[in-house]
């Protein structure tokens, strides 16, 4: 049965690098004969950046307190009910004395300010 089939000889290393080589620049590949991970699957990828900021849409859209300021006027009054409840829990931790400190209004020392950290 061995008399009927042919023996193949695996070519020599020189040879199947070379031919690695052409195939790669027939192909337009990179050679990599060490198998070393690249990155070049992710790199040569089309960037999808433009796709996600479509899906979420325009950063012009109105928002509620936008309208608010814009439909806003002495005989027309629009009350957005998140911000009066932020503004009602705001008020309510102040007089809980929890609220956020008092900004210092006066300048610094010029003693404290002329010193460097080490």
């Amino acid at each position: 049965m061995s008399s009927i089939l042919p023996v193949f000889k695996t070519p020599a290393k020189s040879t199947l690098h070379t031919i690695q080589k052409i195939q790669a620049s027939v192909f337009r590949e990179t050679l990599n004969p060490q198998k070393i991970r690249t990155g070049s699957k992710i790199l040569t990828k089309p960037l999808i950046g433009q796709t996600v900021a479509n899906y979420y849409g325009s950063s012009n859209f109105p928002t509620v307190s936008k309208l608010c300021k814009f439909l806003s006027d002495e005989s027309y009054n629009v009350v957005n009910p998140h911000e009066e409840y932020r503004l009602d829990q705001i008020a309510s931790k102040k007089r809980r004395g929890k609220g956020a400190p008092k900004k210092i209004r006066e300048a610094p020392s010029a003693k404290a300010g002329g010193k460097k950290k080490k």
